[in-house]
């Protein structure tokens, strides 16, 4: 969360009255047409205004009109750089205000989506007007962005004015988003029960009320499907923020019964989606039982069925054989993912280790086969049985051939914990094997073994991602034992090595040595001038306060003016405690990534980013640049300048997320520049593609590719598109494959 605060809360818009009592909302902003740009002359102010005064003065000058597209258009890209930049002072602020208050309901929508994503909660002050705006699309990103200001903080402060506005509301999408936004408030107590009720009455139509059809269908009581369907995200987002199922009223549990068989007949379109949400919510709630569990494996759709197995963990063990065993029989691949994996929880029996050896052994999808081979490392009843199918799978191995060595390593893997003495002689092969992401599980098979020679031999890999898990496991295995090796990895420049190294050498007998490794790290690495460097420098500075080398306060004094806030806070923090007085930082922030203009921004809303994979298969990926222009336009500019060629999906998580895009292939190396969280209602369903990040605003060039509907990403990730053509190829995907080449399509 930003942990910038504006000084004092602004007001909000002064209301205009008419001679009959309140004005509309239109009246109040043709009232203000003329009033939206300050009076005085905007002065320069750092980077921000440079930014902005081109286009906001465009907008604002007395001649111009302003009710024009042109114009129009000028303030919206004006309020999208404000945003980007995250509003840092109040010039740049008072341009989000004034959108608020625009005649232009575009302009308007676009503003307090902006102030929710600031995560100000100060501004709901400013938002909530706007719940009561003519335009539906503003009053849902009103709603939207009064949730968003108080995220990961109490609820309780906006929590009225979202309840007042549901009695009031009329339209069937926003009393939706109401819903949502209420259901993921943290509140407490009678909070709880006001939320609950109100995800009640938005899930009941004019009628009000429960109504009849139990075969399914919709009822006369219920609300339009767009309300429907959020009502289903908040009762989902509730059950799961609020960890204590006990205090979930009955009337909510039956509901969320009765939304889970909603749709299917006569069918009503998209509502698999709330029945699937239901019987998640059902499942975190504890409140699943086995009739219900037999209902969503007989639903015609597949994110229903396997809804249900992933809920399954509510049932007893010994009901739960002959839902997995239909769900093994599914024609969906992540309907029997979901199914091996409710078959690796159960106890291993015979009818267990049966079916898992059938899986490993044979099972054609490769994801499924894995899990399998997994799960084998419990042991079976019949032990040798399964150390044998392992066995052969592992010997298998071809170290020459880079694209079919899943199956091998993971059998090894799995092998160690069952036969120790029949995994040594294989895991050579496997150490040499050409591929580095079969040699990194050749570290954890050695790890596994408690094999701490091969483990200093892998961490001398090639691969800085192979010595990063072999330091890791060796450290693990002989503790501070390991320094020597672990100081081997400061000398490079992998964030991802440099960062598990450094924190593994936290408390070490030779902390000075430490520290001045860790200081020359530091200044080598903070010379490429790297936003997406951040974590591994933070880290090497702990490991250089710990020294204690006070003669350094020199050496670390520039860093007080470093690019990047947060290394130069982290700075003056160590300063201050080497000096015993209060030094403060004056960072110096780099410029960010170009915002993309209106005429780029049309040009993205036409453009597809291709994806040629190495093993087969065409992932095509169409851009949302109104969502996320930033984010949208990066992916875009990385695609054409070729930045995606050759790299990897290094996470693959089956029925999560394939995640890729890094140059170093791991979760730290990125692409140099942080781009700003733009969450929003996109909803992360299967297909979207989402931006990773390591906290709020680092996105760094990498993505993932939603393998199932994520719906707890939402509110939290970025969704820059989705995948439009090609998600078949997306489920082949297995980890370490290469994206061979990423084009850029123009459509019409």
């Amino acid at each position: 969360m930003n942990s910038f605060r504006a000084p004092g809360s602004p007001r909000g818009p002064r209301e205009c009255r008419s001679e009959g009592g309140r004005a509309s909302t239109g009246e109040k902003h043709r009232a203000r047409a003329g009033g939206g740009c300050p009076r005085a002359p905007l002065r320069a102010a750092g980077v921000a205004l440079a930014l902005l005064l081109p286009l906001y003065t465009l907008s604002c000058v007395p001649d111009a009109p302003r009710h024009g597209r042109d114009a129009s258009a000028a303030r919206v890209q004006a309020i999208r750089v404000a945003e980007d930049l995250r509003a840092p002072d109040s010039l740049t602020l008072q341009v989000l205000l004034d959108g608020t208050r625009d005649p232009d309901a575009e302009v308007r929508r676009v503003a307090v989506r902006a102030l929710g994503r600031l995560e100000r909660p100060e501004m709901t002050s400013v938002i909530e007007p706007l719940l009561a705006d003519d335009d539906p699309p503003v009053r849902a990103e009103a709603a939207n962005a009064m949730a968003q200001a108080v995220h990961a903080t109490s609820g309780a402060p906006v929590l009225q004015a979202l309840l007042d506005r549901v009695s009031a509301e009329r339209n069937a999408v926003v009393r939706g988003v109401l819903a949502r936004s209420l259901g993921r408030l943290d509140v407490q107590g009678d909070g709880r029960r006001a939320v609950e009720a109100a995800l009640l009455a938005l899930s009941y139509g004019p009628d009000g009320g429960p109504g009849g059809s139990p075969d399914g269908g919709p009822k006369s009581g219920d609300a339009p499907p767009q309300t429907l369907l959020g009502v289903a995200l908040g009762a989902e987002s509730y059950v799961r923020l609020h960890t204590d199922h006990t205090y979930t009223s009955s009337a909510l549990r039956r509901r969320l019964g009765e939304l889970a068989r909603y749709g299917v007949i006569p069918p009503v379109a998209g509502a698999s989606r709330i029945r699937s949400l239901a019987v998640t919510a059902l499942g975190r709630a504890h409140a699943f039982t086995l009739p219900q569990v037999q209902e969503a494996l007989d639903d015609p759709q597949t994110r229903v069925r396997r809804a249900g197995l992933a809920a399954l963990g509510t049932i007893a063990p010994d009901l739960r054989h002959e839902p997995i065993r239909r769900g093994l029989l599914d024609r969906s691949v992540t309907v029997r993912i979901e199914a091996v994996r409710a078959l690796a929880r159960m106890p291993r029996d015979r009818i267990t280790c049966t079916r898992l050896l059938a899986l490993a052994a044979r099972d054609v999808s490769p994801h499924v086969r894995l899990l399998a081979l997994d799960a084998l490392a419990e042991p079976c009843p019949e032990e040798m049985a399964a150390a044998d199918t392992l066995a052969a799978v592992a010997a298998s191995l071809d170290p020459e051939d880079d694209t079919h060595w899943h199956a091998p390593a993971h059998a090894l893997l799995a092998l160690a914990s069952l036969a120790p003495d029949r995994t040594r002689p294989l895991l050579g092969a496997l150490a040499a094997d050409r591929n580095p992401f079969a040699r990194r599980y050749a570290v954890l098979t050695a790890a596994k073994l408690r094999y701490a020679e091969a483990l200093r031999t892998l961490a001398a890999d090639p691969s800085p991602n192979v010595r990063t898990a072999a330091v890791a496991e060796l450290f693990r295995l002989i503790g501070h034992d390991a320094d020597s090796f672990l100081m081997e990895q400061l000398e490079h420049d992998d964030p991802a090595l440099l960062l598990t190294a450094a924190r593994l050498l936290e408390g070490s007998a030779n902390a000075h040595a430490v520290a001045e490794a860790a200081f020359a790290a530091f200044r080598r690495i903070s010379a490429r001038r790297e936003q997406t460097l951040r974590d591994p420098r933070r880290v090497l500075l702990r490991r250089v306060a710990e020294g204690r080398p006070a003669t350094w306060e020199g050496a670390l004094h520039p860093y007080l003016e470093d690019y990047d806030p947060v290394v130069a806070g982290d700075v003056a923090d160590i300063l201050s405690r080497w000096a015993g007085r209060r030094v403060r930082p004056h960072p110096t922030p780099l410029p960010p990534l170009p915002f993309p203009d209106p005429a780029e921004l049309r040009r993205l809303q036409h453009t597809t980013v291709v994806l040629h994979m190495r093993r087969g298969g065409v992932i095509e990926i169409g851009l949302f640049p109104d969502l996320a222009p930033t984010n949208a336009a990066r992916f875009a500019r990385m695609a054409r300048t070729g930045a995606l060629d050759g790299l990897t999906f290094h996470r693959v998580v089956p029925d999560f997320v394939l995640q890729g895009g890094s140059p170093g292939a791991n979760e730290y190396a990125g692409h140099g520049a942080y781009t700003r969280d733009e969450v929003g209602l996109a909803v992360h369903w299967r297909g979207t593609v989402g931006v990773s990040t390591r906290g709020r605003d680092t996105g760094d060039g990498q993505i993932f590719i939603n393998l199932i509907d994520n719906v707890r990403l939402d509110h939290d990730y970025t969704v820059l598109g989705r995948v439009s053509a090609g998600l078949r190829y997306v489920y082949d995907v297995l980890e370490g494959d290469v994206i061979e080449k990423a084009e850029v399509r123009l459509g019409r």
